[in-house]
């Protein structure tokens, strides 16, 4: 996915540089745009505002990334059933929560069969 960056609010336009880091691209080699103004443009806009858009103001890098990827998906026209993720960070993150509740659930299971409660 890459993405250009069309921002009149140079704090939120280097916000996202620093979140999207190499998805970042001049527009002519970008996939759509994120933009915190109303613009007419022949790629599609990702809207940034905090009133109304895309994605609303203030948010997180996680926000960002999970609301870049539903905006990514309706733009490919992907099946929301299949994982897409923009960031593979996102996944790892889920991945690593779904295996530490794994162990805690077994570590608990052990030590009530071990102590006979």
């Amino acid at each position: 996915m890459k993405i250009a960056l069309v921002c009149q609010s140079l704090l939120l336009s280097r916000a996202l540089k620093s979140f999207l880091g190499d998805n970042v691209v001049p527009y002519k080699k970008s996939d759509f745009v994120i933009s915190d103004k109303k613009i007419e443009l022949d790629k599609p806009i990702f809207f940034v505002s905090s009133i109304e858009g895309d994605l609303l103001i203030p948010f997180s890098k996680s926000s960002l990334m999970i609301e870049l990827d539903k905006f990514w998906q309706r733009l490919n026209a992907l099946p929301t059933s299949e994982n897409y993720t923009l960031h593979p960070n996102i996944l790892l993150e889920e991945k690593i929560t779904e295996l530490t509740e794994n162990f805690r659930k077994d570590l608990i299971k052990t030590i009530r069969d071990y102590c006979g409660s």
